[in-house]
């Protein structure tokens, strides 16, 4: 017999499971988006044969038929939610009841991504909606555990995370819990928490791994430069430093 105290950090009871036995229950949900980081975590099964044996998707508007939300261990989320949609506030009610973690994947539901740009009153959407990453409602905080940024996430970099849920790998996932606070997960946290405190290297990891562009590489001055109108705040940028989530000792000032 297995006694596990808390697996994969998603039972608050302490429970006895044969190992063989246990799976770890997802399911993956569509809220405002265009469907990519589901169709990227679908590619990320194909890396994930060694793992199907302890993984049971329970739920995908892709791949499953039920149209009810059954109990899980993880809620993949994907997209931000439209504030003047009952369904998708009803949606995302029941998904705080059922699942006992909720991943925010890709950068609409982490931080917003392009549906920050988004407000309506034209055609072919003339009325006028506001969108919010799953990060800032309210009555979900507490089930928000991680956040996983792109625009999609790599295939690999969601197979890693699901990989590090399984084994409890909490220096692998600390940064991913520290992104359901970031505000901004763009340009500006580069230029504000990693350039101008002095921690950037000059590496241009940002710059490669932005999607839109929105950051370039400066080689006179071996620095990144931002330009906040191309930014869709998905978050790569911020994921790619290698030095945006290092425990930085802070100042003391007697």
């Amino acid at each position: 017999m297995l006694l596990i105290e808390e697996v994969g950090m998603f039972y608050r009871d302490r429970l006895s499971f044969e190992e063989e036995d246990f799976k770890l229950k997802v399911g993956f949900l569509h809220f405002s988006s265009c469907s990519g980081c589901q169709v990227a975590f679908l590619d990320m099964f194909e890396e994930a044969v060694e793992i199907l044996d302890t993984v049971e998707l329970v739920y995908s508007n892709m791949l499953t038929k039920r149209r009810d939300i059954p109990r899980m261990d993880v809620a993949f989320v994907e997209g931000a939610l439209c504030v003047e949609d009952p369904h998708h506030i009803n949606l995302l009610r029941e998904v705080g009841k059922k699942a006992k973690v909720v991943v925010a994947v890709g950068g609409c539901a982490a931080f917003g991504g392009v549906r920050r740009l988004s407000c309506g009153n034209q055609l072919p959407q003339p009325q006028s909606q506001t969108f919010v990453p799953i990060t800032e409602v309210e009555f979900l905080r507490t089930k928000v555990k991680y956040a996983i940024p792109g625009c999609p996430p790599n295939p690999s970099l969601l197979y890693s995370f699901l990989l590090a849920l399984l084994e409890v790998n909490e220096d692998f996932l600390l940064p991913f819990e520290l992104m359901t606070s970031s505000t901004k997960a763009s340009g500006f946290d580069i230029v504000s928490e990693v350039v101008n405190k002095g921690f950037c290297v000059g590496c241009g990891t940002c710059s490669t791994a932005c999607p839109t562009r929105a950051i370039s590489f400066n080689r006179e001055c071996g620095k990144p430069a931002f330009n906040a109108n191309l930014c869709v705040h998905c978050g790569s940028c911020l994921a790619a430093c290698p030095q945006s989530f290092k425990p930085y000792p802070q100042p003391v000032y007697v």
